[in-house]
């Protein structure tokens, strides 16, 4: 039950990351949606990389939540069950909260 509580969480924290980003960066701003490197990064257009974050977060929520409390995880060490799913959570937050802090910090040097 409280994996769900912190993974829950953290949704909610990537849902007002993405919030505040569409108050703060300006309309014609890129998000970029990223698979861990600059190399294999993709520029969105701004609602649509807003909107991308955290719909992963919940579908990476969701699949990795229903597999730990299905019977498919049963046998599985307690441990794994309890964090597989905030820990994955976590790491799609930290990739967010990155990737709009270098876009803000990129539309903000334009900007000066």
């Amino acid at each position: 039950m409280a994996s769900l509580v912190v993974s829950g969480g953290f949704l909610l924290a990537m849902i007002v990351a993405s919030v505040r980003a569409a108050v703060v960066l300006p309309a014609g701003a890129r998000i970029p949606l990223h698979a861990g490197s600059v190399e294999h990064c993709y520029l969105a257009p701004k609602r649509a990389g807003l909107v991308a974050w955290p719909a992963l977060g919940a579908v990476v929520f969701g699949a990795l939540g229903g597999i730990a409390a299905s019977r498919l995880a049963a046998g599985w060490v307690p441990g794994v069950r309890y964090v597989l799913a905030p820990a994955a959570t976590g790491v799609l937050l930290a990739f967010e909260v990155g990737a709009l802090v270098a876009r803000e910090r990129d539309t903000s040097a334009r900007s000066e």
